[in-house]
């Protein structure tokens, strides 16, 4: 049996999902720590920190699955032991299903389609909605996914008009763009989506002034969503989730 040790919670979900025998170090992550078949896993990371080398090390792991920029100093010392390592981007559901085939191959199992693992984001909306969207990430600054995110590329799939989709991005993040709030009242979306980080997004983005000219606060149509599942995809079940509230939008 091959030996792997993931560094995200979505490699770690997928590997466990495909040959749950296989995984054996994974990171510390809250979404992990609430299912009960990932408890008997080695934490190989906390947090922000860097992962623990030695003691991936000493899970003897045929391959260490990381996520590309964030894992990149630990993949080359890994991959430097003669150690075989995958680094991940996901940036649309293209790469999720290719991650997903090339684990499969890897262990030698049988793909387990990713529709079948996460079957709402296979359905359609019933009606093509002619309503915009905007997706804020954060308030201060006003932080929007365009269309070379995972977030753009969920919206795409279900058709939903996001209006910041082919704004190129001059933040530092690849994928999202700094809107000003002239911006956002220019564009004045139909519907706006808040992302829940832990802070309480929606009251701290309505004590902005700017935000009672908004017809989507007029019309009382702010949307809270997950962290994981529509910016982070997460696990599968939050990527799941996620499509769910997407499709009824």
């Amino acid at each position: 049996k091959k030996r792997v040790v993931a560094l995200t919670s979505l490699t770690s979900d997928l590997v466990d999902r495909l040959s749950p025998k296989s995984l054996v170090g994974i990171p510390g992550s809250r979404l992990l720590k609430s299912k009960e078949r990932f408890k008997d896993k080695v934490i190989v990371s906390q947090g922000r920190n860097p992962p623990n080398i030695e003691k991936i090390i000493s899970l003897k792991p045929d391959l260490v699955l990381g996520a590309k920029g964030f894992h990149d100093k630990a993949l080359f010392q890994i991959n430097e032991l003669g150690i075989e390592v995958i680094s991940t981007e996901i940036k649309n559901w293209n790469d999720l299903e290719f991650l997903t085939e090339e684990i499969s191959n890897y262990l030698n199992v049988n793909n387990q389609p990713l529709y079948s693992l996460a079957p709402f984001c296979n359905q359609s909306p019933e009606k093509v909605s002619s309503d915009s969207t905007i997706v804020l990430v954060s308030s201060s600054p006003l932080l929007s996914p365009n269309n070379k995110s995972w977030a753009g590329s969920l919206l795409s799939k279900f058709n939903i008009n996001n209006l910041i989709r082919d704004i190129q991005s001059k933040s530092g993040f690849d994928g999202y763009v700094t809107l000003s709030p002239e911006t956002l009242l220019e564009k004045n979306p139909d519907n706006i989506i808040l992302i829940d980080t832990g802070n309480d997004m929606k009251d701290l983005f309505l004590t902005k002034s700017y935000t009672s000219n908004l017809k989507a606060v007029k019309n009382n149509n702010i949307f809270t969503y997950n962290y994981y599942g529509l910016i982070n995809p997460g696990s599968i079940d939050k990527i799941n989730d996620a499509c769910e509230k997407l499709i009824d939008l």
